[in-house]
């Protein structure tokens, strides 16, 4: 059996759907980081199809063209992305990393929450809210579950093994 068939047959279940939701975590951070870095155009107009999808009303800030923004939202985004990869990396050590992780995302959603409670005609902040809500969820749910679960666990017994540690 390879590693794919190993990380999938791997007793530490908790741990194994922990490393498949924050491997997707991670993505859906690092990504965006580059288009909002590269493309900004590119990412505006998928909040915009987003808003219009959802009946939303005509969006006309000219987002994707303020530079200071923009830099602040794709560092932002990468720090996300790579706080997600330490998780991944090593749950143990880097465990802490959950607390400005999820601290930073709940600060995001709660700017959505507010952003649409004040122009509910931008429905695309209701959605960014939504979703940046149950991502909060998932920063707190999946790294405590799977380390409740791999405490006292040999590393040997995990797939990916924690980087860092002893056998």
């Amino acid at each position: 059996m390879g590693w794919l068939g190993s990380f999938f047959q791997q007793p530490a279940r908790r741990y194994r759907n922990f490393q498949l939701v924050f491997l997707l975590l991670t993505l859906n951070f690092a990504l965006p980081a580059l288009s909002y870095s590269f493309a900004p155009q590119a990412a505006m107009d998928q909040f915009l199809a987003v808003n219009q999808l959802l009946g939303g009303g005509s969006y006309t800030f000219p987002e994707a063209s303020s530079r200071v923004w923009r830099y602040l939202a794709a560092a932002n985004v990468a720090t996300l992305g790579f706080c997600c990869f330490l998780l991944q990396y090593n749950l143990r050590r880097f465990y802490v990393v959950r607390v400005p992780l999820t601290f930073m995302k709940a600060y995001a959603a709660g700017s959505w929450w507010v952003g649409w409670a004040l122009a509910p005609s931008y429905r695309f902040f209701l959605a960014a809210a939504i979703l940046d809500t149950v991502t909060c969820a998932a920063f707190i749910y999946f790294p405590k579950a799977a380390l409740a679960e791999i405490e006292g666990r040999p590393d040997g017994d995990l797939v990916p093994r924690p980087r860092g540690e002893t056998a």
